[in-house]
């Protein structure tokens, strides 16, 4: 992955080669996207109009056929990309993920029908336990935005990786262990996922809402993993836990994270220097 990237890197036109290639594969679309970024973040959003432009028109074959993802992917990355170059804020990206995936869900839900019956199949067993169908439309739809939302931030994760790697090695490692969230987005997110979850006029933003907390949680985490030297296994604890004890330890991820924004819990905590045998 990363030669891809140095190729890309190389020029426009090798930037566009690839972008419009990978835009027209098949579940491949996020390649593109990430590409396009990489240009934006390295060469900023006038170089990147170009690629942006040429790989957009096989994403538009692919909405004129049904499905707006390639599209919209392309243009949520396009847009975090240029937020994260000129702000080098990553809660700045947290925010405008939300409004990207606010504004991509009315128009994925409406055309993945075929998706949103698979959903909906998977909650027949919320519906057995009670829940209400239309609480069981809105997660759903919210589940749908945030897995599009959790795409355009591994996108533009994966670009800022790829700049790292190639123009500034282990400078995306330090970015991404020192965010922390600034109190008051951390607690407005903490309320609406924690305070207003059995409100059904808020069930489809539950899932949105909460990738901020999870995003900044897991960099918690690798931070604190490598500042006091615990060792891999502990993040491969972490995410083996998320996905057998998803809900669980969802919500020590969003604890930490809020804590973190209250106390600055790395700089409270001592730096180990790992020793030399």
């Amino acid at each position: 992955m990363r030669k891809l990237a140095q190729y890309a890197m190389r020029g426009n036109k090798q930037a566009t080669i690839v972008a419009v290639l990978f835009a027209i594969i098949p579940v491949l679309f996020w390649v593109s996207a990430a590409i396009l970024a990489l240009v934006i973040l390295r060469k900023g959003y006038q170089a990147g109009a170009s690629v942006f432009m040429w790989s957009l028109l096989p994403a538009i074959v692919w909405w004129s056929g049904g499905d707006p993802t390639p599209a919209l992917t392309l243009i949520g990355v396009a847009g975090l990309a240029s937020v994260l170059r000129y702000s080098a804020n990553w809660a700045y990206v947290l925010v405008a993920s939300i409004l990207a995936a606010a504004a991509s869900m009315p128009i994925l839900v409406s055309y993945l029908q075929d998706v949103m019956t698979a959903f909906a199949e998977a909650g027949i067993s919320l519906q057995a336990e009670g829940v209400d169908k239309v609480q069981i439309q809105s997660l759903m739809e919210g589940l749908l935005g945030a897995v599009h939302m959790a795409i355009l931030l591994a996108c533009v994760v994966l670009s800022r990786w790829w700049q790292a790697a190639l123009y500034n090695p282990g400078g995306f490692q330090s970015e991404f262990h020192q965010l922390r969230l600034p109190l008051w987005l951390t607690g407005s997110l903490a309320f609406a996922v924690f305070g207003l979850g059995n409100i059904t006029d808020m069930t489809q933003w539950l899932f949105v809402l909460s990738i901020p907390l999870l995003f900044t949680g897991l960099a918690l985490v690798h931070g604190l993993v490598e500042q006091l030297k615990l060792g891999r296994v502990w993040l491969i604890a972490t995410y083996l836990g998320f996905v057998m004890l998803g809900e669980l330890v969802f919500t020590l991820l969003a604890l930490l994270a809020t804590l973190d924004s209250v106390f600055n819990l790395r700089q409270r905590l001592p730096v180990r220097v790992k020793k030399l045998e």
